[in-house]
């Protein structure tokens, strides 16, 4: 779909490259900006990480506070349609890359900067990676256990991956902006922060619309989460809706819990989330994984197996689908979106 769209990566690690591998994989061309001295850390920093995120972009070698060097990028950029960066605010206005030097190379040019506190502010000139955004965002506050103190247990770098999703969608919008309307350039400004503060903004709402609970309050659902099997395995339960709480009740023996007023709500399940979490762990460490999904799924349940890593290429259903892939000795995340022309 991005036939024909050409854009310059000066992105290091993940937010920015992860983005401009969204947009290769979209058809655009992609070149690869890389310094002289190693190119980008994470092609020595994790066996696969650069490949992940590089595989479809063409790299070229340049010294950005070289005089020749910095030509060969203006001409890059003059014949392009987007520029990408990460450097810490002030960086590209140093080197004679600031959003004014570059619209004066190519008024029509998308000029995105990511950064981890935007481009002003008190905080835009502070050092910081994933944990740090997330400290800020209000995201850390609700991690780790519901009673203990704020954990780096994300699993993925929330900040980081919510900036490269918000950085490409806006320029992807962009892009249509200037098809539909044939206007000029567009600068954006994409914060880390606030990228992970966005997707705070449900459970922000939810923080206020509760009356401000504790965390443990705020964070403890009744009936959603996961639970040891006898066969030492992990099943996710996630009974939201009343139907499906009613019905898992009835189907693991509980129907004592639908006479009790204190359950009779997903609010009251979240306030009284220890007591039904207790009850579910016994009667879950009774069967196996493989008996538990057999009984839920005649019943339509949201429940599903807990994969670990090493069982995401035996899942029969991301099998199915391509989902992931083994590419001699690495393994591969396609693009997650299915297209299909309709005629």
């Amino acid at each position: 779909m991005l036939e024909g769209i050409k854009v310059v990566d000066l992105t290091n690690l993940l937010p920015g490259p992860f983005a401009t591998n969204i947009l290769a994989e979209l058809g655009a061309e992609v070149i690869k900006v890389e310094r002289p001295d190693g190119g980008d850390p994470a092609r020595h920093m994790i066996p696969g990480l650069f490949e992940t995120l590089n595989r479809q972009k063409t790299s070229v070698v340049l010294d950005l506070k070289n005089k020749k060097d910095q030509e060969t990028l203006r001409e890059l950029i003059e014949n392009s349609d987007v520029l990408i960066e990460g450097f810490r605010p002030g960086v590209m206005e140093r080197l004679g890359f600031g959003k004014e030097d570059v619209a004066k190379l190519n008024p029509e040019l998308i000029y995105c900067s990511i950064s981890g506190y935007g481009q002003n502010g008190p905080y835009r000139d502070l050092p910081g990676h994933d944990l740090n955004y997330l400290a800020v965002a209000g995201v850390l506050s609700i991690s780790g256990q519901p009673n203990g103190a704020p954990e780096a247990a994300g699993g993925i770098q929330i900040a980081d991956l919510a900036a490269s999703l918000y950085a490409t969608i806006s320029i992807l919008g962009a892009l249509l902006n200037k098809v539909r309307t044939n206007s000029g350039g567009v600068y954006l400004d994409v914060s880390l922060v606030e990228s992970a503060l966005a997707l705070m903004g449900p459970r922000i709402a939810e923080y206020y619309g509760r009356n401000e609970p504790t965390k443990s309050d705020f964070m403890s659902r009744g009936a959603y989460n996961a639970f040891l099997t006898k066969d030492l395995k992990y099943i996710s339960i996630a009974c939201v809706e009343e139907k499906f709480w009613e019905t898992f009740c009835e189907t693991v023996g509980m129907k004592e819990y639908l006479l009790d007023n204190l359950f009779n709500s997903w609010t009251k399940r979240m306030e009284n989330a220890e007591i039904i979490n207790r009850k579910i762990e016994t009667i879950i460490a009774q069967k196996t994984l493989s008996e538990w999904l057999a009984i839920f799924n005649e019943v339509d349940l949201p429940v599903s197996r807990v994969n670990m890593i090493n069982d995401l290429l035996r899942d029969s259903h991301l099998k199915y689908r391509n989902a992931i892939i083994e590419e001699g000795d690495r393994v591969i995340i396609p693009y997650p979106v299915k297209m299909a022309l309709q005629k």
